[in-house]
């Protein structure tokens, strides 16, 4: 069983970025636009909050309580192209995969990957694409069905 203890403060902000970067990953796939990027950003605090009160590991649990007393949303550096923000997300989320396998149980490194893809997938699900005023448009676009599947390869698991 890991805590928190054993993981260093750089380590620790690792996995304290990692369900923003996973839900910053499916954002930058398929901008929504303002009111979109309010309900995919709620999507992934949600998931944050749930996974306090859900996590079957305490290294998750710890994870999510930490995050439930400040979150912050990293800027991307100006003139950042949405490739460049899915690319630092995606190395993040490689660097967190790698670090995991270091440091953590096979039961605690399955259960934050497939939380991360959750939120991934929450964040994608969170507003339709497309359409106009509500009508019309796709619960999940192909950039993001490709999004969530960025994250859970990098992940090393299968798609949610």
């Amino acid at each position: 069983m890991s805590t928190k203890a054993d993981f260093s403060a750089d380590e620790w902000d690792l996995l304290r970025s990692s369900p923003m970067m996973a839900g910053i990953l499916v954002v930058a796939a398929s901008p929504s636009g303002p009111i979109g990027l309010v309900q995919e950003s709620a999507a992934t605090g949600r998931m944050i909050l749930g996974a306090a009160g859900t996590a079957q590991t305490p290294l998750l649990k710890a994870l999510a309580e930490d995050m439930k007393t400040s979150v912050s949303i990293p800027n991307a550096p100006a003139g950042a192209s949405p490739m460049a923000v899915q690319n630092a997300a995606t190395e993040i989320l490689r660097r967190t995969s790698e670090l995991l396998g270091k440091k953590a149980t096979p039961e605690e490194t399955t259960e934050i990957k497939q939380w991360l893809a959750s939120v991934a997938q929450a964040t994608a699900e969170a507003t339709k694409e497309g359409g106009f005023l509500g009508f019309g448009g796709t619960l999940v676009s192909e950039e993001e069905k490709a999004a969530v599947a960025k994250v859970s390869s990098t992940l090393g698991i299968a798609t949610v």
